[in-house]
């Protein structure tokens, strides 16, 4: 029964970094598009407000020039928390994975979950019924 409890524990942990983790890359991804389709980065406490979009361009050696200089860039910390949060969603796919003593292809697919938008979602909610009821087989044969 100890071992159903960390399953449990493991899946908790999982389901939260997968909501956290494939969240943040959604806003990736629409931040980005942002980026690419319009010239402009969404800004937080800038000049020109607590939210803004502010244009830039791109000069000769590609870096982005007429961006504020105060402020902070969301696009550029979308992408710091969601690498921290990538760590910690690897680590549950890695708990839950050897707790569960799946194959190695499982563990590849549930972390592409973290990487492509939206995957985070499925993989979260088929894992969780396919270790919910291997754990309840495991339980029954005890």
């Amino acid at each position: 029964m100890a071992n159903q409890s960390k399953i449990t524990g493991a899946l908790k942990l999982y389901r939260v970094t997968s909501l956290i983790t494939g969240s943040l890359l959604i806003a990736i991804t629409v931040l980005f598009a942002l980026r690419l389709g319009t010239s402009h980065e969404l800004w937080f406490a800038g000049p020109h407000g607590l939210f803004s979009l502010e244009q830039y361009n791109v000069d000769t050696l590609g870096d982005k020039t007429g961006l504020p200089t105060t402020g902070y860039d969301l696009t550029k910390a979308a992408l710091i928390v969601h690498g921290w949060f990538y760590m910690l969603y690897l680590y549950s796919d890695y708990r839950l994975w050897n707790l569960m003593r799946w194959n190695f292809k499982r563990f590849l697919i549930i972390a592409a979950g973290g990487v492509v938008p939206l995957l985070s979602f499925f993989t979260e909610h088929h894992y969780h019924r396919v270790a919910v009821a291997e754990a309840a087989a495991k339980g029954s044969e005890a």
